[in-house]
């Protein structure tokens, strides 16, 4: 087949296959999706007035404002399909999740220019339970994981392509940043990843730099952490104190993975005890299997995740031995993954992994590179 049309036949295998599988498994409500659809009421019952939406609950109802781009859609999606409103946005997260099937694809096309890195990247999306189980539930989730990759994907193509990053390419990637952190917080993230992958992909720092720089970084971070939540009482600012509080709190049960008590450590007394739990948490941040998998999911999920980690190490090591747009965009896009899972384990992973969605097509492209050197060998 052409290439050119390859990310557009994956992206309609996807749109088949994932469609199905919502439509047999039927659409999921969950409590966070219950929430937004109460804000979405308030906000057509006040005219769409964000402000008392806002001001509803007083300081209980900080996150709606957190919330309101997304809560807008809910409110459109209930004035046009009234009670099917969940159907229309899960319908759109199928959409979106071909969207960033294809995407994947053709970052995977320019960056090995093998047919079987290609078909292994669209297999491995397809079987992702991780991308499936947060497809069928009207949340922020799956359009962020477009974004926040396409993002990083204006900026990564052109360069694997031996192209300059033209002003157009900068822009792409600035608007769908901005518009991922209007959907979730965790959005000014990515705004700090897109920043350091267009200094790196545009000439103005070496890769080398950067890496020797986030660990520095993070070893500061990791450090002013742990001080913060072990003495939460010393916190000199009001800002972010009660955050602060309650991360403080949930270090104090020792929370590993939320909902997940079998993975909590025994409350800490220990800077070290602290530390450990952070950990712990970044551990946890890759886990593919629980005590309440069923044996089905667990040996998918050791299969998977087990194949696409082993492959994605070795795909880093080769990476760094080599100079080069594709090398750089390969480390970027650990980084990316790493960050992320940093950032987690300082704040908190949920107990179905719901966090890790928008790192997984990364996971799978870092992964999918070392394919050519292997079949090689």
């Amino acid at each position: 087949m052409p290439n050119r049309r390859r990310p557009w036949i994956a992206a309609f295998l996807v749109l088949i296959v994932h469609g199905a599988i919502v439509l047999r498994s039927g659409i999921v409500l969950p409590p966070d999706g219950v929430k937004f659809a109460q804000w979405a009421d308030l906000l057509i019952a006040n005219r769409f007035d964000f402000a008392a939406v806002v001001r509803a609950e007083g300081a209980r109802n900080l996150p709606a404002g957190m919330y309101m781009f997304f809560v807008t859609i809910v409110a459109l999606a209930k004035l046009i399909a009234g009670a099917r409103w969940a159907a229309v946005l899960v319908t759109a997260n199928v959409l979106f999740d071909a969207l960033t099937a294809a995407i994947l694809i053709r970052l995977v096309m320019l960056a090995t220019r093998s047919t079987a890195a290609v078909m292994f990247a669209l297999a491995a999306w397809l079987v992702c339970f991780d991308v499936v189980t947060w497809v069928r539930m009207p949340l922020t989730d799956i359009l962020f994981l477009l974004l926040s990759f396409a993002a990083f994907a204006s900026l990564a193509g052109p360069r694997l392509v031996s192209e300059p990053l033209a002003t157009k390419a900068l822009l792409r990637a600035a608007i769908f940043t901005a518009m991922a952190l209007l959907l979730r917080p965790v959005g000014f993230l990515w705004i700090i990843l897109i920043a350091v992958v267009y200094l790196v992909l545009s000439g103005r720092l070496r890769r080398r730099a950067i890496v020797v720089g986030g660990l520095l970084i993070g070893g500061l971070i990791f450090a002013g952490h742990t001080l913060v939540v072990c003495y939460p009482e010393r916190w000199p600012l009001r800002a972010f104190e009660r955050s602060v509080r309650w991360d403080a709190r949930s270090y104090a049960h020792g929370d590993v993975i939320v909902g997940r008590p079998e993975t909590s450590h025994p409350p800490p007394v220990t800077l070290i005890d602290y530390g450990a739990i952070t950990a712990d948490r970044f551990v946890h941040f890759f886990a593919f299997t629980a005590a309440s998998f069923s044996r089905a999911h667990k040996i998918g999920g050791a299969v998977f995740y087990g194949s696409i980690y082993l492959m994605a190490i070795g795909a880093v090591i080769a990476a760094a031995r080599r100079s080069g747009a594709e090398a750089d965009v390969v480390i970027l896009s650990t980084l990316v993954i790493l960050t992320v899972a940093f950032w987690h384990s300082l704040v908190v992973i949920d107990f179905d992994w719901r966090y890790r969605l928008p790192v997984v097509p990364h996971l799978i492209f870092v992964a999918t590179t070392i394919l050519p050197r292997l079949l090689r060998r």
